[in-house]
């Protein structure tokens, strides 16, 4: 993560993507770089990645050209690691955070 990102969220509140506009540049962009990766298992692949900074040893085995553009650093996600830090004690925020990523769409 490049420089210092700090977010504050609320005991009551939920992610709304209008708030977080870096946020939703950078998963726009990784989004559109993982575009061509059809697998069901994507969406969760980027989240483990980016609110854990882990990936599941058959994951990388079963879906490892995925895992390697996420790992390379070529997407910034500096934004979308800070949130996710940031939200860890707010189940409600977390889990809604989690559901607009696995809903994003690319055109």
């Amino acid at each position: 993560m490049s420089g210092f990102m700090n977010y504050t969220i609320k005991d009551n509140d939920r992610f709304n993507p209008l708030l977080y506009p870096e946020v939703r540049d950078e998963l726009d962009k990784l989004f559109s770089a993982v575009y061509l990766y059809t697998t069901p298992e994507k969406e969760n692949i980027i989240i483990s990645f980016l609110r854990d900074h882990a990936l599941h040893s058959y994951l990388l085995k079963d879906h490892c050209e995925l895992c390697h553009v996420l790992t390379e650093g070529k997407c910034a996600t500096g934004h979308i690691e800070a949130l996710f830090d940031a939200c860890r004690t707010n189940l409600q925020f977390l889990h809604s955070f989690e559901e607009y990523i696995r809903n994003i769409e690319v055109e």
